[in-house]
């Protein structure tokens, strides 16, 4: 295991953990296996084409795995705040603009009618979320 694929594997481990997604959940859609997750987590080298396709899972780029001294202003920011751009950066502008008037609104009044409904949440144990996801998954996209 050479210090790159450390670092890569790390990095994924990073982003994977950052939105609580399981090595199986990632397995899944990014069409590898989660042993192979599993390796390069741990550092073993891969292809290419696998990173990439795990990275779009992950909604980051590769930039974002790589070692900070390769690109270092590209790794100031935190592994949520890469991928909430990227989903901005899919938006259409009528969709960033109820983004912003939903975050420059008072919103109080409604995180505190969610706020059990957000712990709730948190308090799910990996198969929970799973299986949550999934329905969610089947909702959204009419499955």
């Amino acid at each position: 295991m050479d210090d790159l694929s450390k670092v890569i594997g790390a990095n994924i481990r990073k982003y994977r953990t950052a939105i609580k997604m399981t090595t199986t959940e990632l397995a899944d859609l990014s069409g590898a296996s989660q042993s192979t997750i599993s390796q390069i987590e741990n550092g073993r080298s891969t292809n290419v084409d696998t990173l990439i396709k795990i990275c779009s899972a992950l909604k980051i780029t590769l930039i974002d795995i790589l070692p900070a001294t390769v690109l270092p202003d590209s790794q100031t920011k935190t592994a949520e705040k890469k991928q909430l751009l990227h989903l901005l950066e899919q938006m259409s502008e009528g969709e960033i603009r109820a983004v912003q008037t939903i975050l420059t609104t008072n919103i109080i009044p409604f995180l505190k009618t969610i706020t059990p409904f957000v712990k709730s949440l948190d308090e799910l144990d990996e198969e929970e979320r799973r299986l949550l996801s999934n329905l969610l998954y089947s909702i959204v996209n009419k499955k």
